[in-house]
């Protein structure tokens, strides 16, 4: 399973994602490393690993270099 959030760049100084952490290890987040300039959106993309079945809640911690940390979800259920 494939999601992805769009990160959007509100303020007037560049924004750095200076690291995003997922909740196990059955999650693993994609995230740019570039600076997102001021009014740029970009995608951070996380991959939920399928081979359990049952029901799901991930969290992903984003730090940026605002000293900001947000906190993304992903729920689900895997079936057969």
């Amino acid at each position: 399973g494939e999601c992805s959030f769009s990160s959007i760049n509100k303020t007037d100084k560049p924004l750095i994602l200076t690291n995003v952490k997922a909740s196990c290890g059955c999650t693993s987040p994609k995230w740019p490393h570039d600076p997102i300039n001021p009014g740029k959106t970009e995608e951070i993309v996380v991959k939920y690993n399928t081979n359990s079945v049952g029901n799901f809640s991930k969290s992903i911690s984003v730090y940026t270099n605002t000293g900001e940390t947000i906190v993304l979800t992903i729920k689900g259920e895997v079936t057969n």
